[in-house]
């Protein structure tokens, strides 16, 4: 019952701007049916505790901790309460999904329900973007500006709620992306398109149709992580580079430019960020209070987290994204490896035999003890014990890792530090983490810290680098 309630969840919370207007909010559905969602899910959390092998757990907790702790250091007490108010919705996102998400089947249907209710949210915005459906809601009118002289207008796609800005569309449609292949199947092609690369193809138009720079910056990013293995890394750059300036033709960003020079007013704002954090380098200027000291927000993630936050809230924020990362990065390397393993030529001693013994970890499914298991060599990767070593394949995991690099690539021109897609994305990895885990045998390790640390301080110099060169 959980699962299903955080289903409902995620699900409403992603259309629910867009499908049922201010009616949810008025009554407050929400809430209730987060309030129901923890209830059913705390049986789940008892009687499993995977979430206490989570790192991730700890640093959400340590990081909502950080959140309450600029608001007091400012001189605002109860400001802690406002920001917990503001803020405890992602982190619910987050626990529902990790402590409900228990078997790689319903990762697969956690995943499509994140690309379904964003295809739902892409077809209402169309009929609004091409039938006029709810007047302007789905259109946004914006002006075109070259070298600060009017150039015309035009039309780009957008949500509703808080997906009202069409780069944070874009964002939400790039993490659905690569969700959506959690379909596939293979040999099935006639379900593959029309189940993956029909609706792929619908979310795609509709980040064109956003005309958001920082979408086709992930888009680039994306190919270059999919295709740099089976061509090379250059080769795929050059490919990349070349699809970018191809798409810059076609009007992906509506005209307007991606250079040093376009960007100048975001690198005031980082500039007004780096100068808040030199004032309040530990605990930030609070939560929030960024438009305090500046008109607009940071347009970066990273640098709205320095400000607000200071290095005690930023170091956790990026924790949080180093471990999931890393998370991946391991379980997609082991499986690579025993993949190329099992496919290695057999020594010259079992040349002869076809099968050779493997000890391996059998699951309660298959035994209930440690034992000697034979398998055909050749077809180890295929075979049931593979599955129980590694539950959730590697196509699954590696969609899933790029989903969370769309967000890292967007969120470096959005601040969305705060906001629902990020502990989206990082529940649904941790998920993914922690199934390809032994419970019983899991360790929380602390050798992210010191990657945490090189992060930390290499974007803090980078961003300071990119502003000093430009002013």
């Amino acid at each position: 019952m959980g699962f299903i309630l955080t289903l409902v969840y995620i699900f409403l919370t992603i259309i629910s701007p867009d499908q049922f207007g201010e009616k949810l909010a008025d009554y407050h559905v929400l809430t209730y049916l987060a309030g129901a969602a923890f209830l059913f899910s705390v049986p789940e959390i008892i009687n499993r505790r995977h979430l206490l092998y989570s790192v991730q757990t700890y640093l959400l907790l340590g990081f909502t901790i950080a959140i309450a702790i600029s608001k007091a250091v400012n001189g605002w007490y109860g400001g802690a309460i406002l920001a917990w108010k503001i803020f405890l919705p992602c982190v619910g996102v987050f626990f529902f999904i990790v402590a409900n998400v228990t078997t790689p089947r319903r990762l697969k249907i956690l995943a499509l329900t994140i690309a379904g209710a964003s295809l739902v949210v892409v077809i209402e915005a169309l009929c609004g973007y091409y039938f006029g459906f709810r007047g302007d809601t789905f259109v946004l009118t914006q002006g075109l500006f070259v070298r600060d002289e009017f150039a015309g207008q035009f039309d780009r796609l957008r949500g509703a709620g808080y997906l009202s800005d069409p780069n944070d569309f874009a964002q939400v449609l790039l993490i659905a992306l690569p969700l959506l292949f959690l379909a596939w199947r293979r040999g099935q092609d006639a379900l593959n398109a029309a189940f993956v690369l029909a609706p792929a193809a619908v979310l795609l138009w509709a980040i064109y149709l956003t005309h958001s720079r920082g979408a086709l910056v992930g888009l680039a990013v994306l190919a270059v992580m999919l295709i740099r293995k089976r061509i090379g890394t250059t080769a795929s750059l050059l490919l990349t580079s070349g699809s970018f300036v191809g798409l810059l033709a076609l009007n992906f960003t509506g005209g307007r430019l991606i250079s040093a020079s376009a960007g100048a007013d975001r690198l005031w704002i980082w500039s007004s960020g780096l100068q808040m954090f030199k004032h309040s380098p530990v605990f930030g200027v609070g939560f929030g209070n960024y438009t305090d000291f500046y008109e607009i927000t940071a347009h970066n993630s990273f640098v709205l987290c320095l400000a607000e936050l200071g290095l005690v809230g930023s170091l956790i924020w990026v924790a949080l994204l180093v471990t999931t990362f890393m998370g991946l990065n391991k379980n997609i390397n082991r499986q690579e490896k025993s993949r190329q393993q099992s496919a290695s030529p057999k020594p010259a001693a079992v040349a002869n035999h076809s099968y050779r013994p493997m000890r391996l970890k059998a699951h309660s499914v298959l035994s209930t003890t440690f034992r000697t298991i034979t398998v055909p060599v050749s077809n180890f990767r295929n075979t049931p014990e593979f599955c129980v070593l590694y539950p959730v394949p590697q196509q699954w995991v590696i969609a899933v890792r790029l989903a969370l690099i769309s967000f890292v690539t967007t969120s470096w021109f959005l601040s969305r530090a705060y906001q629902t897609p990020m502990y989206l994305i990082l529940g649904v990895a941790t998920a993914t983490i922690l199934l390809q885990q032994e419970k019983a045998k899991a360790k929380i390790r602390t050798s992210w810290i010191f990657l945490t640390l090189a992060v930390e301080a290499s974007t803090i110099a980078l961003i300071y680098e990119i502003v000093r060169l430009r002013f």
